[in-house]
């Protein structure tokens, strides 16, 4: 099958309606960038804004590709340092739900949505969000935020000084950073969790009406909370504690830290006079 390409220069406008695509890479260096799933075979992208260099965009059989044709996208923090100007664009783009899905920014934002399978998607100084994902994800980011919302599935990050905020119906979480913060917000309990940060603080929620746990901390100087718990570091002993019954569903967690904080905490069920309360009141609105 031929291979069919558009180039955008600054100022221009596309619009491009593909039949199949069952691959999709973007990589962009700055501006912004939606991806949302839908349930056709086919793609739509939208490109507007087009500065500093041209965009082009690729089709080779079902595999679908947008980038800067004059750059190597190689080593991401290459093209970061490399680069001298002003790059942008806006794309939007419709794909397949079921899309394989690769994802590159150097400053850009980025907003992914709606998608079932595994990704790999990468970030600089970019904010990325990626929203009601099915599948395990690998997420990199230098110092770029990382939001992942309403997921389910397993979720591995690397980053250096980005924030990583993670919720919904996670089963695995694996984090590498160094300074940036983690925030884990789980519906259900998590099989596992794995943190290692330098000065990142770490902090877990998770639904404790249920199941057991077991934390394995390991921290020089950062501060344990732990449920009921709190201990202000543990110069790199490491301390372990096991909650509840560990048969059947538990969550496993293991955070290693120099300073960084660690955080854990369990979700309870509303309790009757909580109940009741809530109802008084939306009675009383009502009124």
């Amino acid at each position: 099958m031929a291979i069919e390409k558009w180039l955008i220069t600054p100022g221009q406008t596309k619009v491009i309606d593909l039949e199949l695509v069952r691959s999709l890479k973007v990589s962009l260096i700055g501006g912004k960038v939606d991806v949302i799933a839908h349930d056709e075979p086919g793609a739509r992208i939208v490109v507007d804004e087009v500065t500093g260099k041209d965009l082009e965009i690729k089709i080779d059989g079902d595999r679908l590709e947008i980038d800067h044709p004059q750059l190597r996208w190689d080593n991401w923090i290459d093209v970061f340092k490399g680069f001298r100007g002003n790059a942008r664009a806006t794309v939007s783009i419709l794909a397949p739900r079921s899309v394989a899905l690769k994802f590159g920014m150097v400053s850009a934002d980025g907003l992914i949505s709606g998608f079932t399978g595994s990704a790999k998607l990468s970030t600089v100084s970019g904010d990325l969000v990626l929203d009601s994902h099915v599948g395990d994800v690998d997420l990199n980011s230098v110092s770029g935020e990382l939001s992942v919302s309403h997921h389910d599935g397993g979720v591995n990050v690397h980053s250096v000084s980005g924030d990583v905020v993670v919720s919904g119906d996670v089963t695995k979480l694996s984090v590498d950073t160094v300074s940036g913060d983690m925030i884990v917000d789980a519906s259900g309990v998590p099989d596992r969790i794995d943190t290692n940060t330098v000065s990142g603080d770490l902090t877990v929620r998770f639904d404790g009406t249920s199941g057991g746990a077991r934390y394995r901390v390991n921290t020089i100087s950062g501060l344990i909370v732990l449920d009921d718990l709190t201990i202000k570091g543990n110069l790199g002993q490491g301390f372990e504690r096991t909650v509840g019954n560990l048969d059947g569903q538990w969550l496993d967690l293991g955070a290693n830290s120099v300073s960084g904080k660690v955080s854990v905490l369990r979700r309870t069920a509303p309790t009757d006079s909580a109940r009741e309360a809530s109802a008084d009141s939306g009675a009383g609105a009502g009124a």
